[in-house]
């Protein structure tokens, strides 16, 4: 099992409260500058600073780091062809039971039962799948994913 977020993630987080610690930081300037209380909006900017060491520091040892394998530059502005319908759902999750649960694990978290033997491990799915576009899903389904385990599973493949 892999953390749940990425590092990406988990930068793009900072960000967001480095802008908030930023904001914290003016209000509590120029409340000091009006000369009212400003001590509440500095405690609210060294508690989001705190936070932020917490995320970052999490972000650079516990997160994964997910490498983006290399698709053709094309692909990427593929869209998916199949109708977004119960029958496809269906079909998708029978497909996937059959052939990728056994590494990627049943709900997608990359703990099949021969998810530790391989290495790399699989991905955790439901970190990586929403990062990427439909087409570089597709490629990487249909290509296999190089210097991985992850084989090519083309239509009408037995695997």
């Amino acid at each position: 099992m892999t953390f749940p977020i990425s590092r990406q993630g988990l930068e793009q987080i900072a960000i967001v409260l480095a802008v908030g610690a930023a904001l914290f930081a003016i209000f509590a300037v120029v409340s000091w500058r009006r000369g009212r209380d400003w001590r509440r909006f500095a405690q609210s900017a060294g508690f989001i600073g705190a936070l932020i060491l917490v995320d970052l520091g999490l972000a650079y040892t516990v997160a994964p780091n997910i490498p983006t394998p290399p698709v053709p530059f094309f692909v990427r502005f593929l869209q998916n062809p199949t109708p977004n319908d119960p029958a496809t759902v269906a079909a998708g999750r029978a497909l996937y039971q059959a052939n990728c649960a056994i590494c990627h694990g049943p709900k997608g978290l990359g703990d099949g039962p021969a998810a530790f033997t391989l290495q790399p491990r699989p991905f955790n799915l439901q970190v990586h799948v929403p990062q990427h576009a439909p087409g570089e899903l597709f490629y990487w389904i249909s290509e296999g994913v190089v210097s991985t385990p992850m084989p090519a599973c083309t239509p009408g493949s037995s695997r």
